[in-house]
């Protein structure tokens, strides 16, 4: 019931803002009754929360399944980044409601991009990026990767590429040569990850099979 509900109100963003969501349009999305929604979140915010929450989790899975393996910071930095524009870009239902998110957020539980974060961090410890703090890094890196998101979702067919346009200045803010970035952004990339069939992934995968 809990996915339930949170899916219903990933898939009302797609018609309004997340901030104009409330009770009534979940409920009747879901089909469900007013306590059953109170029986697990006490409001739509709440609902959102763990919505994000889920999301982080297995968006993380799935993305470092394929990148786990590359040992090189910044190259591990850049496929992982690209991937995940070009995943959020795929599935517009995820793309479309994650650019709503606040960005910069105090809070740590909406942070869906928190292996992008984790590599930012590990990439200044090692000195590969300038020295700064890791919050003005991370919000250099995924307030671009969001803007980007949007950029292409609104334009998919002049998008190819554009995720290196997007980091290009993004690598050299965070300390690199051009040079290196060049370098950095033509590293050859995995093929995206499938949806899974479980979780709440899995019930978009029976979305899009649906929509296709």
């Amino acid at each position: 019931m809990q996915n339930t509900l949170i899916f219903s109100v990933l898939a009302l963003s797609s018609e309004k803002s997340i901030h104009e969501i409330d009770v009534d349009d979940v409920i009747q999305h879901a089909q469900v009754s007013r306590g059953s929604f109170y029986k697990y979140f006490p409001s739509v915010q709440a609902s959102v929360l763990a919505l994000v929450s889920q999301l982080a989790r297995e968006l993380t899975t799935e993305i470092e399944a394929i990148t786990h393996q590359i040992p090189d910071t910044a190259t591990r930095l850049v496929v992982t980044t690209k991937l995940t524009m070009r995943f959020l870009v795929k599935v517009p239902l995820l793309g479309n409601f994650l650019i709503q998110l606040p960005w910069p957020s105090q809070n740590q539980d909406v942070n869906v991009f928190k292996h992008i974060s984790a590599d930012v961090e590990q990439g200044i410890k090692e000195g590969v990026f300038t020295k700064m703090p890791a919050s003005i890094g991370c919000n250099l890196l995924i307030g671009s990767l969001m803007g980007g998101v949007h950029t292409m979702l609104g334009k998919p067919a002049s998008s190819n590429g554009y995720e290196n346009k997007v980091l290009s200045p993004v690598l050299m803010g965070l300390g690199l040569d051009s040079k290196t970035a060049d370098e950095l952004l033509k590293v050859p990339m995995p093929s995206l990850p499938k949806l899974p069939a479980t979780g709440l992934l899995g019930k978009i995968a029976v979305m899009n099979d649906s929509v296709s």
